[in-house]
């Protein structure tokens, strides 16, 4: 159904279609995409990207920059599963992995003049810094790994995020080298210390702004970009929990899990 002679157009609507079937949870996830809907290139992974959004009808409301074969990539977040923390249990399904992340919450809107001369460094001025936690639920089964560009249109294996609130005034310095620690039930499961593990985060930051420019993206107040895992990623529990991370001088960002797979909404 999915597999039609291959082209750049063909891969990506095709590849987009089958994501977007995953997501809904009319198929199960897969080892891979078919041969004839494999990306080639970084450009067919993000268009895949932004063709799963648009049959999926989601808006954009957040990034996760990162690299993909070294070149700096941004992969969008959906509104419909980026929050901000609450009280009430998070509904997982079997099977996600966390990640504790530094984030950038914008505080204003861009257009696209101010978009296209917005340098890196002027970001702590327009920015909140933010812990958040990404959960990963990958489309792709775990015992075939897929490919990095089938990684990339899939969104790196973007489930879900939720963030905390402003952790004050900052300075790329309170970003580049930090302590992070990441607990659950009050049973640490991951540290760092030291510099960000993706070093140098200016290229990061250069590479989302040219790919909301090539998107026609102009990014609105609220809009979060999360830099990445400090902690690796790890399962969450079956059982779920009470997740803990906490950056030190920065403070931290609790959220309850429900057991996997209980009540999951649509």
């Amino acid at each position: 159904m999915f597999e039609t002679e291959s082209t750049p157009e063909s891969r990506i609507a095709g590849a987009a279609a089958l994501l977007a079937e995953i997501r809904r949870g009319r198929r199960a996830p897969i080892p891979g995409l078919p041969e004839a809907l494999r990306p080639t290139t970084i450009a067919e992974a993000e268009a895949m990207q932004a063709a799963t959004y648009a049959a999926l009808g989601w808006s954009i409301a957040g990034w996760k920059v990162g690299r993909t074969l070294g070149q700096p990539i941004a992969a969008p977040l959906p509104a419909a599963r980026l929050s901000p923390v609450t009280e009430a249990p998070l509904r997982l399904p079997p099977g996600t992995a966390m990640e504790l992340e530094v984030a950038l919450r914008l505080r204003q809107g861009l257009d696209r003049a101010a978009l296209a001369a917005l340098q890196p460094a002027e970001l702590p001025a327009l920015a909140d810094l933010v812990l958040l936690f990404e959960f990963v639920e990958s489309r792709f089964t775990p015992d075939h790994p897929a490919g990095d560009l089938e990684k990339l249109a899939d969104c790196v294996s973007n489930g879900s995020c939720v963030f905390g609130p402003a952790t004050g005034e900052w300075s790329w310095k309170d970003a580049e080298a930090l302590e992070m620690r990441l607990s659950v039930d009050g049973i640490t499961v991951a540290h760092h210390l030291g510099p960000h593990r993706a070093m140098p985060l200016v290229e990061l930051l250069t590479g989302w702004r040219d790919r909301c420019l090539g998107l026609g993206h102009l990014p609105r107040a609220g809009e979060v970009i999360t830099l990445g895992s400090q902690t690796g990623m790890l399962p969450v529990p079956a059982a779920g929990g009470l997740l803990l991370g906490e950056m030190t001088g920065r403070g931290s960002l609790a959220c309850r899990v429900a057991p996997l797979g209980s009540s999951l909404g649509s």
